[in-house]
């Protein structure tokens, strides 16, 4: 396989689309609980802001959590693909997407990135 520039500009976004996606998430939950932090408040006041906004909150993160199931099923196929990695180097990748969404950063920095243009890759998953 190639790994040429438009394959690698591709597996960047793929990367980088989990943690921007759930970093807008975080943004928008902070906008939305910065009124509480200008003095006193009432209690069960931020469970009142969060169920008021539950809606976009549950779209945002249901959008996010497809995004990086996307991106974690191309990664992991890539991954999979490699042949000059061994089993244990698949495994400790594969765990390491599955933990965060600013893994596949991290994926796409270590592993990605530096990948040569000629990558011995098998035709299949198996």
């Amino acid at each position: 396989m190639l790994a040429d520039d438009k394959f690698k500009r591709r597996m960047k976004v793929i990367c980088f689309l989990p943690a921007m996606a759930f970093l807008i998430s975080i943004v928008y939950y902070i906008i939305l609980l910065l009124p509480l932090t200008h003095g006193y408040h009432e209690p069960k006041s931020g469970v009142g802001i969060i169920s008021r906004n539950y809606t976009t909150l549950f779209l945002l993160l249901a959008a996010t959590s497809t995004i990086s199931a996307g991106a974690l099923i191309y990664c992991v196929i890539h991954v999979v693909r490699i042949r000059t990695l061994n089993a244990p180097q698949k495994m400790i990748w594969i765990l390491l997407l599955l933990a965060v969404p600013v893994s596949f950063i991290v994926f796409w920095y270590a592993q990605v990135k530096p990948e040569p243009r000629d990558l011995p890759m098998s035709p299949d998953i198996g």
